[in-house]
């Protein structure tokens, strides 16, 4: 949470000037007092910046010693909740451990030179699953679009275009961290099966933040059964020297004398499995000055006894101090229901508060197969270069020799023997076993069925095969996927809700510009109901899937080209397409000009557009429309009708 920035006092009225009031219906004007009141969507509730700012210190003053002992029976909530949930932590570990990208898998031979190779199955689907997703959630122009809830008029589609243009704005290039970050969040939800983003406010940029927070950096009570629902959750954030500072500075935390962090930090095993894929280790020395803090969202009774509200509470984790304390409920909600900053994205949920993920799914499959291709590469190994017996006291000292590759070595005989091959017999290892190469292709294929994220079955299939029956195997091979979309298609429909709901609450500026200085909204613009949603459709998932759908229509339309507009069906399968400037290979479309009613006769039977301008003589035109159809010569002539 950051501190909410000062809103500017309102100005008095005057004679004749306009101002916005909150009851009234859009575009509406009225004369009151001497007044002229432009009655707009809705006027932003005026903000207190008291209401959003960092309380610890009030709380202190007002009931001494009482945040203190809150603080310490708080820790000790904390560390149950992450005890409950060592063994989620230690499943995530495993499964970044099968990825073989640390070099760290488990299992295989302990001979030397045994293969530590890893079957890339998890890998795969990761990678394949986060390439996939992130262009249906987040293409190029932005991931918000504009939805109007009840009656469409002008001023809400005005309204939320406007908005919906500002969101991609801020999404694609003012916080330029969101797209790494969210990219970073859907290559883990395979594995995890839960991943986090966590929204913010950055005072000192004026901009909006968003982080990745990873499922082992958040903590739950055991009897959770929903993240939403829970009634503690903690993010436990992990914070150097300098940038404690710059928040303390800031008024975000107290600025209160606190020990120095121990030298040994801290790490989940998650974390530490994490750390090995990055080739990089713990900083014994704790250079940087790391400090462990805890931020909970809870419900308690900090300001009056017996009043519960919905507070954030920040702890550091070795003093046991708290270093902030919000209210986190909005400032003119009476019924003060908690505020959400941190989204969940769940891969397949389960019973707990907890989704799963490919490693709880596949990962003994995975395990399988890695298992396999090491025994396999194993055999090859001893069966290219084999051990052998000597037999004791065949030659020099009774002892035996290493032979390298590629290498010659000289062999004493005995007094009765000169054939070596007489003192040496290889041991009968087998060759890589056929039945082996097959379980290995039994258990991959066994592997990726579970969640197919892929098309390869359409490959094999005839290249004019009907539209229908594509849409059909896309749909049967796909339906784990989509349900898997559709779960994070309401994520991010979360996620900008609560962008909205921070910009509504924190920018300054009436007028939102973009670097050029080009008008993209208005403040104003994110008060009322919400407009904006996904780009994402959660019912398509694939370019395949919405390509076949084109095709579809475009058949469609040239059956029954009566009822299409043949220009919207070819627009929509060039774009399909991704053909760049399609437009400028189109034939512009005919605009009507005014005519009079000779000319527009002509117009019509040539099947030109006709309209209706305002300055007409209307009469006179539908007079000589009427003669004109009316006459057996032209209008109701046969050929022409």
């Amino acid at each position: 949470m950051a501190e909410m920035p000062p809103r500017r006092d309102p100005a008095p009225l005057v004679e004749g000037e306009t101002v916005e009031l909150e009851d009234a219906a859009p575009g509406e004007t009225e004369v009151a007092g001497g007044v002229l009141v432009a009655l707009d969507d809705e006027a932003a509730v005026e903000r207190n910046p008291e209401h959003y700012a960092n309380i610890a210190d009030d709380i202190d003053k007002a009931r001494p010693g009482y945040l203190k002992g809150f603080a310490t029976e708080l820790l000790e909530l904390i560390e149950r909740d992450k005890k409950s949930r060592e063994k989620r932590d230690e499943q995530y570990a495993e499964g970044i451990r099968r990825t073989g990208l640390g070099n760290d898998a488990p299992g295989g031979a302990q001979f030397e030179g045994a293969s530590r190779v890893v079957h890339p199955v998890l890998t795969e689907a990761a990678v394949d699953f986060e390439s996939r997703v992130i262009k249906e959630l987040f293409p190029a122009k932005g991931p918000a679009k504009s939805h109007i809830p009840g009656k469409a008029t002008r001023d809400k589609v005005q309204k939320a275009e406007r908005k919906a243009k500002h969101l991609n704005w801020q999404l694609t290039k003012q916080m330029e961290e969101f797209r790494a970050e969210l990219e970073q969040l859907l290559t883990q939800l395979p594995l995890g099966g839960s991943q986090f983003m966590k929204l913010g406010w950055d005072a000192a940029r004026k901009r909006p933040t968003a982080i990745f927070v990873p499922v082992d950096e958040i903590y739950l009570p055991f009897a959770a059964t929903n993240y939403y629902t829970a009634e503690r959750k903690t993010h436990k954030q992990d914070i150097t020297e300098q940038e404690f500072n710059r928040r303390k500075k800031s008024g975000m935390y107290r600025d209160i004398e606190l020990p120095a962090p121990p030298a040994e930090g801290e790490a989940s095993a998650a974390e530490k499995a994490s750390d090995k894929v990055e080739g990089r280790a713990l900083d014994p020395y704790n250079s940087d000055g790391v400090r462990m803090v805890f931020e909970t969202c809870l419900c308690a009774d900090l300001e009056k006894e017996d009043e519960v509200a919905p507070y954030i509470v920040t702890i550091d984790k070795w003093s046991g101090e708290a270093l902030a304390v919000y209210r986190n409920w909005r400032q003119d909600d009476k019924q003060k229901i908690e505020l959400i900053w941190t989204i969940e994205f769940q891969f397949v949920p389960w019973r707990g508060a907890y989704a799963i993920g490919l490693l709880h799914m596949i990962g003994g499959l995975s395990g399988a197969a890695t298992g396999a291709l090491r025994a396999l590469l194993d055999s090859a190994h001893i069966q290219n270069f084999t051990g052998a017996l000597k037999l004791k006291g065949g030659g020099k000292g009774g002892g035996s020799e290493r032979v390298q590759p590629t290498e010659i070595k000289d062999i004493e005989g005995s007094l009765v023997q000169d054939d070596i091959r007489k003192l040496v017999m290889p041991l009968p290892f087998n060759p890589p076993s056929p039945v082996l190469f097959q379980l290995l292709g039994f258990v991959v294929e066994a592997a990726k069925g579970v969640v197919r994220t892929t098309f390869e079955n359409l490959a094999d299939q005839k290249t004019d095969m009907p539209v229908g029956t594509t849409l059909a195997l896309i749909e049967q091979g796909m339906t784990v996927f989509s349900a898997i979309h559709g779960r994070l298609h309401d994520s991010m429909r979360r996620l900008l809700h609560v962008l909205c709901r921070i910009n509504d609450m924190y920018l300054e500026e009436d007028d939102l510009k973009d670097e050029a200085g080009e008008l993209l909204a208005r403040r104003a613009d994110y008060a009322g109901p919400e407009d904006v949603v996904p780009v994402s459709d959660p019912n398509i998932f694939s370019e395949t899937q919405r390509f076949a759908q084109t095709q579809a229509v475009v058949a469609r339309s040239d059956a029954h080209p009566e009822l299409y507009d043949q220009r919207a069906v070819e627009t929509m399968l060039l774009e399909r397409l991704r053909i760049p400037d399609f437009e400028k290979l189109m034939r512009k479309a005919p605009e009507p000009k005014p005519m009079n009613a000779v000319n527009e006769n002509i117009a019509a039977t040539a099947g030109r557009p006709i309209v209706a301008f305002p300055e007409q003589d209307h009469l006179a035109h539908i007079q000589v429309h009427v003669e004109f159809m009316a006459s057996p010569a032209l209008g109701s002539f046969v050929l022409l009708a």
